[in-house]
């Protein structure tokens, strides 16, 4: 029997469900829940949503597909695109968290993984596909993926997959599935161009936004560095070094991660400890009263286990992996910056992650009006400049005057015997050399240089290798790509334009007969006037040259000067 006092209990969702999401601990639903799971719920209708990042989109549409979709087919009956692969793979999670049966099943496709588990798995027979556009267009142009069936057809990030260039991808998508199909679409913001493809393919549709108040945001200053992955813990130890009051959250993807890192913290000589899931409720509470005690200063921690910690004054949030997505991102950064203070949020990337965070950087200055900038690996001369006012700081507290005021009892013997102890050195050493001694016994291996090791520097644009255009870094973040190198990679100039009716989709279609290339390796389209440039392989590009000498010149299809490369 349904519990009519569960919170999700006025939708009609099934005991099943309401099951699962009392398990994830939901205590009620979210604004854009409100707005969404009642249309989602019913019989028919498109969905439309203006909603800012972090409402729980993913559940008000991922309900109402588990509550439907609970018998077993061999197409896809509901597609979900997202704008990256790390957000297909948390969309998926979070709905196969709620489904209590054997149906419906989830597979997630995207780029950067086997292509051939995922068909494995397409034809073992799916309910609902997550995907980002890239690899749903492979699976497609393979026969593969079949979206003959497709009931329900889901976008989510719609901002993004415009700003990341894949609209053209998502509206081949769209328009390959059949017209009986229910579309929800979600986006933090509605640009012309998604409001024409909403007008072109579902017709006038009224845009709902989501108009609950929104949070306080985050007073926080963001930074990346580059790093290799066997210089993280380096440049980590620098980073806390060259904050005297570093008291922070730094989040790992893995509990095996936490574990490692917070051991490798502490065998530094850093006061860390670790947080995740497999820690029992006593063992989280005592780490956590450390933690707010300041005993410990560094919490290394997953997400999981993070949630719902309200811990103040944090000064530092250290992303040592990426999150998967926007969403998750702010929710971490939103730990600090709190009450009036300014915090810091500062993500360690790898050189191959420079794509995901101009991505996240965009994203956030909309989101929350700041960029995410670049910042150097702290330098050793700047650390030995910390550490010497981190000492005198020190030394000038122990100096201080006793407030008269203060009528407390104290241990009135100490005193002469330190001053005496005091003059004895002075006389025997000289007072330089007193000093000098005492700040070696006490802060000699804070001073020491040769404590650091060297770190390979980044500077804050691609090295030569990867600067490939913008749009095509995008697609082999995202999807996986056929690029490897700049040598690998040619630009064309393709004597078409939009005084010749020419389209995106054109472009492609010309270029993927001239080059014998798939759809997929073909990017970084640029049409003009009367021309376009696009990027393709090398050796198909060879291939278009030579196709069009064949033709004539008809369309012209040649290298494109070395200032449109």
């Amino acid at each position: 029997m349904i519990d009519s006092n569960h919170p999700f209990a006025q939708f009609g969702i099934s005991e099943a469900i309401l099951a699962a999401l009392s398990r994830k601990g939901w205590t009620e639903p979210s604004s854009i829940q409100l707005l969404a799971l009642p249309r989602l719920l019913s019989d028919s209708g498109h969905l439309i949503v203006k909603a800012r990042t972090g409402t729980g989109k993913t559940a008000a549409f991922g309900i109402p597909l588990v509550e439907r979709l609970t018998t077993g087919g061999h197409s896809p009956r509901a597609l979900v695109l997202t704008p990256t692969r790390e957000l297909a793979l948390q969309v998926s999670r979070e709905i196969a968290s709620l489904t209590t049966g054997l149906f419906p099943r989830i597979t997630a496709v995207y780029g950067g993984a086997s292509i051939r588990t995922q068909i494995i798995d397409l034809k073992r027979g799916t309910e609902i596909v997550v995907g980002t556009p890239g690899r749903v267009m492979d699976l497609m142009e393979r026969n593969i993926l079949d979206l003959s069936a497709i009931e329900w057809f889901i976008l989510d990030e719609a901002d993004e997959m415009l700003d990341m260039g894949f609209f053209d991808d998502v509206e081949h998508i769209l328009k390959a599935v059949k017209t009986e199909r229910r579309v929800a679409l979600f986006s933090a913001t509605m640009p012309d161009a998604i409001r024409r493809v909403i007008r072109e393919n579902l017709g006038e549709i009224a845009i709902l936004e989501d108009t609950a108040q929104e949070d306080e945001k985050p007073a926080v200053d963001q930074y990346y560095l580059v790093v290799k992955k066997e210089d993280k813990l380096e440049t980590l130890r620098r980073l806390i070094d060259v904050e005297g009051d570093f008291y922070g959250l730094i989040f790992c993807a893995t509990k095996t991660e936490t574990d490692e890192l917070a051991r490798r913290l502490v065998e530094g000589g850093y006061p860390a400890e670790a947080i995740h899931g497999d820690l029992s409720q006593e063992a989280r509470e005592r780490t956590l009263r450390r933690f707010r005690s300041k005993l410990t200063r560094i919490l290394v921690a997953t997400d999981v286990a993070a949630r719902g910690l309200d811990i103040e004054r944090l000064t530092h949030v250290i992303n040592w992996d990426l999150p998967g997505d926007r969403e998750m991102y702010i929710h971490r950064i939103g730990r600090t910056g709190r009450a009036g203070r300014r915090g810091k949020a500062i993500n360690l990337i790898l050189p191959a992650d420079r794509g995901r965070i101009s991505q996240l950087s965009r994203s956030m200055e909309r989101t929350l009006g700041t960029p995410i900038k670049w910042m150097k690996v702290p330098s050793i001369k700047l650390l030995m400049q910390a550490a010497k006012a981190h000492i005198r700081a020190a030394v000038t507290a122990a100096l201080s005057m006793p407030d008269p005021s203060d009528d407390t009892e104290k241990p009135v013997e100490t005193l002469p015997f330190l001053e005496q102890l005091t003059r004895e050195l002075v006389e025997t050493l000289g007072a330089e050399q007193t000093v000098q001694a005492l700040l070696s016994l006490s802060y000699g291996e804070l001073l020491d240089p040769s404590r650091y090791k060297a770190i390979t520097e980044f500077a804050e644009t691609a090295p030569r290798e990867e600067k490939l255009p913008v749009a095509l870094r995008r697609r082999r973040m995202t999807y996986g790509s056929r690029y490897t190198t700049e040598e690998s990679a040619a630009r064309l100039y393709i004597g078409l334009g939009r005084k010749h009716g020419a389209s995106t989709r054109d472009i492609v279609n010309l270029l993927m007969k001239a080059g014998a290339v798939p759809s997929r390796c073909i990017d970084g389209i640029e049409i003009k006037e009367y021309c376009a440039f696009a990027t393709m392989p090398q050796e198909a590009a060879h291939r278009a040259c030579a196709f069009s000498r064949q033709l004539k010149g008809k369309p012209v299809i040649k290298p494109a000067s070395p200032e449109r490369r």
